[in-house]
């Protein structure tokens, strides 16, 4: 299959990720049409090469109708899409590409994605039905990265800060950056009841061994396997139809994560969800990371979806409170050392001889001062 051999050297630039969700993609509109890939080469080859105009568009017509049909199936927008994308791919490799217009674009689907609200996110996590797809939501929400960087986490990469909160470091896949990216108590609550799962086990899969060394979001059959990013988007993507969100992509959960961390500079928002910073940025705005835990922390009310119940305001009112607490009794502390210091300066003060007689003429003179009649 010579097309196929031609298509696959033009996507060796491409993340592993993409290459595989184009082909995938690719291959179901092949066997949508019952043709070759040499076959649908040698139609458009001869399309471009006649003279009549009305004989000039059939392979179009084919990605025309087979968009229609996706739409019809009600695919969701990311794989309407890909689909698009893909099989544009395979025609422009082969030196022909074609001839679509704006509107051919799966109708419907914006490019880009809708940012998801705290409601909508929410319905995601009550539908998903299994725990790892509830805490790769939660995960997604709470890190602001994208699925082909999620695939990479293993365990041992996270780190625990505390009071829910948890952190990594990965190089980014598609930008090649370094994130430094934390979790709060909703994604961990949920990521800690999935990990107790894979370590008790179940019928089919035994408890894991060595769980450090292997994915956070695995491959049900296979724990040592990291679910694929283009497996993950499906995964989302068969949800967000299943609750119905009109315009949504799983990517909506990383903007949803941009419009609610609020930070002085944007460079501080970069550094943690891994995209690239500029020169300037990097030179000025670098954070250490307990520094942008710190600002992660202050943001994390607005990340959280789940209303939050009176219990963890009340415990979040006491810690307040135990600081100003705090604060006063380091003041106090340090005005008694003041008046400790100056009641030994008092006590060892001395007073020389002519000091002592000055002093004596003077309460003699008050004295005097005082019995004088009026």
């Amino acid at each position: 299959m010579e097309a196929q051999t031609v298509w696959e050297s033009s996507l060796a630039n491409r993340a592993e990720g993409t290459r595989w969700q184009y082909l995938t993609h690719f291959k179901r509109f092949v066997e949508w049409t019952g043709l070759t890939l040499d076959k649908l080469r040698e139609m458009k080859y001869h399309e471009d090469q006649t003279a009549k105009p009305w004989e000039r568009n059939q392979v179009e017509n084919l990605v025309r109708q087979y968009l229609q049909t996706l739409e019809e199936k009600e695919y969701s927008c990311s794989t309407q899409q890909l689909s698009y994308a893909a099989v544009k791919s395979f025609f422009e490799a082969q030196g022909m590409p074609l001839f679509l217009k704006r509107q051919d674009r799966p109708s419907g689907c914006a490019f880009g994605s809708k940012t998801l609200t705290h409601e909508d996110i929410r319905q995601l996590k009550n539908a998903a039905e299994y725990l790892r797809d509830k805490a790769l939501i939660m995960f997604l929400k709470d890190s602001g990265l994208r699925e082909s960087d999620v695939a990479k986490l293993l365990w041992r990469d996270l780190k625990d800060y505390g009071e829910g909160f948890m952190g990594f470091e990965i190089q980014t896949k598609k930008k090649k950056t370094k994130a430094r990216g934390f979790i709060g108590p909703e994604a961990t609550e949920i990521l800690e009841l999935y990990k107790q799962k894979r370590l008790q086990g179940t019928k089919k899969v035994p408890p894991e061994k060595n769980l450090m060394d292997h994915p956070v979001f695995a491959l049900f059959a296979n724990p040592t396997k990291s679910a694929r990013p283009a497996f993950m988007s499906e995964i989302l993507g068969s949800i967000i139809r299943l609750v119905g969100i009109e315009g949504a992509t799983p990517h909506g959960l990383r903007k949803f994560w941009e419009q609610n961390i609020h930070v002085e500079k944007i460079a501080y928002q970069k550094q943690m969800n891994g995209r690239a910073l500029t020169e300037v940025e990097r030179a000025y705005y670098w954070k250490e990371t307990p520094e942008l835990l710190e600002i992660y922390k202050a943001n994390y009310r607005d990340l959280r979806v789940e209303k939050q119940e009176f219990r963890e305001v009340e415990d979040r009112l006491r810690g307040d409170y135990e600081k100003q607490i705090a604060g006063l009794r380091e003041q106090i502390g340090e005005l008694e050392r003041k008046n400790s210091e100056l009641k030994q300066r008092l006590n060892g003060y001395q007073l020389t001889g002519d000091q002592v007689a000055e002093l004596l003429r003077r309460i003699e003179k008050l004295e005097k001062q005082v019995q004088k009649p009026k």
